[in-house]
């Protein structure tokens, strides 16, 4: 067999990048025989995905400008589709999926040339990452079998497989389409990286020494096993190195007892960590991540801010990269490689726990180890190919090992009470039973959840409760706990001649006292050329105008907008870059959970976020009886953050 590498795809339209993501996760696999099914997965059901029956496009298969013939040139049965001579056909298909699984989707195919097409997962959940580019090969005129990889994204329901076909005649006959074995993809992937040189990756005495809570949950998973996260946020840079998949690999062979882990990303165009900043706490904190990875640039005072705002609100490990050798670097030097802004941009990831990966000295190493020059690993001048991203990406998987010598215990920041182990009344941390199966729960921490095990005819806790479950004397739907969603532009918004129009925005609005917010969907909205808004809520309604140039407080005191957060806001001719009705929204929710739903399969395992957002202080939560018949509470999880870092002195 033979691997072809995938052509860059598009992603989602709402945030487009200028420049496509890597092909790191779409695999083309190749073979003269037909495709087997090592792992007996059932396949999916493609009404006349074989075209034995006369065509009808549908919901699920859409032939484009196909036509079927009977002519006996068909590779499998009596018919199969042919494709016009001039101009490009596709071939759509639309299937249910599960996120984070991978999927195959395979066909005889013939062609006169190579070209290119998309697997799409359907999800509201992400914004870049959503599509995997495939590569059409050339066979040339010849039947061959094609096998098409890709994983579904984060909150997929379904895929969406593309295939567009050059001219000359194409054929495609009996389509088919299954989920895959995860040791089916790890094959195809491992044939496309047998492509690049062989790599030592042996860990060294330093590796892993600040993930020891993420690597923690890989060793020996939490009750219940649950998805893992890890996010990408940065620049461009962030978005070329793919979909997380060579990080998913190392994983599942290094670590083959850990659940799923799924990847998401948020990027921008030249994003540094000025910006992240605003989107670490925006739109990162509401997604509860088990380890954050920042691949991008910037000062080191930025990074120091926001590293400092993160660490009070999120135990999730962090991994901090420096960037890699750009042809501004013009050669490899002592100079260029030992870049001392880089220097003092690691003393702050060390001083507040991050990993740190030396990536720009170790990509230097790779290019001298090979004796090559500078572009070899990039796409242009500064962008990362395929090759550029997979040696990245492998810095980085290095450093998730477990650490003789872990920097922290990983029970610190995160760690459970259960309910067969409660104690006395009183205690400073711990579980008390009550009358008739009543918890109060002690804790010092940001976040609680809650671990419970489902019931065939489970109840909803909230509504099966005669009194509300209390958070310090309060009602868990009235804690003033709030958290923001990303800030996202309009579909109408004025379109940037280079970028995305997301990064012409803010990038984080501030909240004001918990206890004058009121969880509804805010819109600001452009009602000048020269950076006039107003800002109108759901609930509240009509709450101030400004001006971008201008920090501004809404009438109501709810949400502040930072002048420093908005970006791009002017262009370098002077020129303001949003435009009169321009648009962009965010939500602002309550980080509480009072309705938990305990029906499911009997004895299975589950967990919910009761409370985030908290301040880091000691709490009380204070359950009252629930029938056990309802469902059973076994216990909960407790986040606490670190302590901040002493100043770095110069």
């Amino acid at each position: 067999m033979l691997l072809l590498l995938c052509l860059p795809g598009p992603v989602s339209r709402a945030q487009q990048m200028a420049r496509a993501e890597e092909p790191e996760v779409g695999l083309t696999v190749v073979s003269g025989n037909e495709w087997t099914n090592p792992g007996g997965f059932p396949w999916l059901d493609l009404p006349n995905g074989d075209f034995e029956d006369p065509l009808t496009a549908g919901a699920i298969l859409q032939p484009g400008l196909f036509r079927r013939v009977e002519d006996g040139s068909a590779p499998s049965g009596k018919a199969c589709l042919i494709g016009r001579a001039a101009g490009r056909n596709s071939i759509h298909l639309e299937v249910p999926a599960r996120e984070g699984r991978p999927y195959v989707m395979t066909a005889w195919i013939r062609s006169e040339g190579t070209s290119q097409g998309s697997a799409t997962s359907v999800t509201d959940l992400v914004y870049f990452g959503k599509t995997s580019p495939l590569h059409l090969p050339d066979t040339r005129g010849t039947w061959q079998r094609a096998a098409f990889f890709a994983r579904a994204a984060p909150g997929a329901t379904a895929l969406h497989w593309s295939l567009t076909f050059p001219p000359g005649e194409p054929g495609i006959d009996d389509l088919r389409c299954r989920e895959a074995g995860e040791e089916e993809f790890a094959a195809a992937y491992a044939l496309w990286r047998s492509q690049f040189p062989a790599r030592d990756l042996s860990p060294r005495p330093e590796d892993g020494r600040f993930l020891a809570g993420f690597i923690a949950k890989l060793k020996d998973p939490q009750r219940p096993r649950e998805p893992l996260r890890i996010m990408g946020i940065g620049s461009s840079y962030t978005n070329m190195l793919g979909n997380g998949e060579c990080l998913i690999q190392w994983i599942r062979e290094h670590f083959p007892g850990a659940p799923p882990v799924l990847y998401e990303k948020h990027v921008g165009s030249a994003v540094e960590y000025d910006f992240t900043r605003g989107w670490m706490r925006q739109h990162v904190l509401g997604k509860k991540p088990d380890l954050v990875i920042l691949y991008s640039g910037g000062k080191a005072a930025d990074l120091d801010k926001m590293l400092g705002d993160f660490r009070q609100h999120c135990t999730a490990d962090i991994l901090v990269a420096s960037l890699h050798i750009r042809e501004q670097d013009r050669e490899i030097t002592g100079a260029t490689v030992n870049a001392p802004e880089w220097d003092a941009v690691r003393l702050v990831a060390l001083s507040h726990g991050c990993e740190w990966v030396d990536n720009r000295r170790e990509w230097a190493a790779y290019l001298r180890e090979h004796q090559q020059p500078i572009p070899w690993l990039l796409k242009d001048a500064v962008h990362q190919n395929d090759h550029g991203a997979l040696v990245i990406n492998e810095n980085i998987c290095r450093h998730l090992v477990e650490s003789a010598q872990p920097a922290y215990r990983p029970e610190e920041r995160e760690h459970s009470l259960w309910v067969k182990e409660a104690g006395p009344a009183g205690v400073a941390e711990g579980i008390e039973v009550t009358g008739e199966q009543g918890l109060v729960v002690r804790f010092r921490g940001i976040r609680i959840d809650l671990i419970g095990e489902r019931r065939p005819e489970g109840g909803m806790w909230g509504d099966g409760l005669k009194q509300p479950v209390l958070l310090d004397g309060v009602p868990l739907d009235q804690v003033p706990a709030f958290v923001t969603t990303l800030i996202l532009p309009g579909g109408g918004n004025a379109k940037p001649a280079k970028g995305l129009a997301a990064d012409r925005s803010p990038h984080q609005i501030r909240l004001g006292p918990a206890g004058s917010l009121i969880p509804q969907a805010w819109t600001l909205r452009m009602t000048s050329d020269t950076g006039d808004f107003e800002l109108l809520g759901s609930v509240t309604g009509y709450d101030g105008r400004g001006n971008n140039g201008t920090d501004f407080v809404s009438d109501s005191g709810q949400i502040s907008v930072p002048i420093a957060l908005w970006r791009r806001r002017v262009e370098a001719d002077g020129r303001h870059s949003n435009r009169a009705g321009d648009l962009f929204s965010w939500q602002v929710l309550r980080a509480t959970q009072s309705r938990v739903n305990f029906a499911g399969t009997a004895g299975e395992t589950f967990s919910v976020t009761l409370a985030d957002q908290l301040s880091n202080r000691p709490h009380v939560l204070t359950v009252p009886p629930f029938p056990e018949t309802m469902g059973k509470v076994l216990g909960f999880r407790i986040h606490r953050p670190p302590p901040p870092p002493d100043p770095i002195r110069p």
